[in-house]
């Protein structure tokens, strides 16, 4: 019977001591590593960095691996329009800038654009260029609200140096805005883009003889003798008209660049950068590019 009592308070005792034993180095650690923690906050020891996360490394990566698959592409697009060129000749040569310029447009008229494609890195671009700019191209551009040129020519910030004009009429202001892009920030191409259905040019045209109101008279100062110019055959239709009418007064405020600009002049004569008149039509989103500008073209009327 006394045996049998022992045996029964052993059983009962020995789980309790048990438990107390598995409990002790638990609260001993935890006393420790308070006492640890607080010796180290007095004492202003540093923590230890925190251990990169293994979610951010595979972020990384797939960023990374985003950006060499829309160069890949990029270079893909721009051999199969016969415009390739090796990264950064956009801002080497007039004929790189003018090349990039193409291949992008022909990105954003098929539907495949890359460069303003590219959001999630919006973040690192914009602290980029927070340090500065370097755009390639001038794009001299009616304000019309279609005319989008990032979008237009697929180039993400920092790579257009945009002057809006209703009627892409450049005045002193815009003048003086593209001798600094091409003198201080070295762009080495100047394209002055009309587009289709403008209202300007059709504001100039119907208005004739009478003076536009308020301060819409800078139209027709700007565009003086257009509409003289372009001849109107029997027979032709107004969209036809029109059509000849913008192209004019693209090549013809391109020549107010060149002539009106001895920075722009000295430049395109010493073969750093051309003035380009172009097309924009509104539908295919297609760019027509016209021959550059020279020197030797006649002075423009516009803008005495």
């Amino acid at each position: 019977m006394k045996t049998a009592l022992s045996l029964l308070a052993l059983l009962l005792i020995a789980p309790q001591g048990a438990a107390l034993a598995n409990e002790e180095p638990q609260s001993s650690y935890r006393e420790s590593s308070a006492k640890g923690s607080h010796r180290a906050g007095k004492e202003g020891e540093k923590k230890p960095a925190r251990p990169a996360k293994a979610g951010e490394g595979k972020e990384a990566a797939r960023l990374k691996a985003l950006e060499q698959e829309n160069s890949r592409l990029r270079q893909e697009l721009a051999q199969k329009s016969g415009v390739a060129a090796a990264p950064g000749a956009e801002a080497a040569s007039p004929e790189g800038a003018l090349a990039e310029l193409k291949a992008g447009n022909g990105r954003f008229a098929a539907g495949t654009r890359t460069r303003t494609q590219m959001g999630y890195n919006d973040i690192a671009l914009r602290q980029t260029l927070a340090k500065g700019q370097a755009p390639f191209a001038v794009i001299v551009t009616c304000s019309d609200s279609r005319l989008g040129d990032n979008f237009i020519f697929d180039q993400e910030l920092g790579r257009l140096f945009t002057v809006r004009e209703a009627g892409n009429c450049p005045d002193t202001q815009s003048l003086a805005s593209i001798e600094y892009a091409v003198e201080h920030l070295g762009s080495k191409v100047v394209v002055v883009m009309g587009h289709e259905s403008c209202g300007a040019v059709k504001a100039v045209l119907e208005s004739g003889p009478t003076p536009l109101p308020g301060n819409l008279w800078s139209l027709q100062s700007a565009m003086c003798g257009l509409v003289d110019s372009v001849h109107h055959p029997a027979g032709e239709s107004m969209a036809v008209h029109m059509s000849h009418l913008v192209e004019a007064n693209a090549v013809r405020q391109a020549k107010v660049v060149l002539t009106r600009s001895g920075i722009v002049e000295h430049l395109c004569k010493a073969g750093k950068l051309s003035v380009v008149p172009a097309v924009y039509d509104l539908a295919s989103g297609q760019v027509r590019f016209l021959p550059a500008i020279t020197s030797e073209a006649p002075k423009s009327e516009a803008h005495h």
